[in-house]
């Protein structure tokens, strides 16, 4: 029978192109793209975004480039919900909690 241990390790050994629910709150591999987006560098996937809050900018080596990096799955509010001033524009923002990974403990280019 597997245990759950078993499969938090394989989340840690495999490198995952997509992010489900069930990673949240765990120590993982992602693989994606990285680039650099308004609320700092992330790592983009097909469907989703993951922030890396740890660095302040992608060094030139990885910005456009696949790479794969270990850290910690958390879903965090990141940045500031859109506004609407008195008349009627509407800043930029983002509805509730952003994916972010903490504890970050590897980063390398993919192969």
């Amino acid at each position: 029978m597997i245990q759950r241990r078993d499969i938090e390790r394989k989340m840690k050994e495999k490198a995952h192109d997509s992010i489900s629910k069930d990673m949240i709150g765990k120590e993982i591999t992602l693989i994606g793209l990285a680039v650099g987006c308004k609320a700092g560098p992330c790592l983009k996937f097909k469907n989703d975004i993951v922030y890396i809050r740890e660095l302040d900018y992608w060094d030139s080596e990885f910005i456009g480039k696949q790479i794969i990096i270990t850290g910690t799955l958390l879903k965090k509010k990141i940045i500031p919900d859109p506004k609407i001033d008195e008349s009627g524009a509407i800043s930029t923002g983002a509805h509730g909690e952003q994916l972010v990974l903490e504890n970050i403990s590897e980063i390398r280019k993919k192969v």
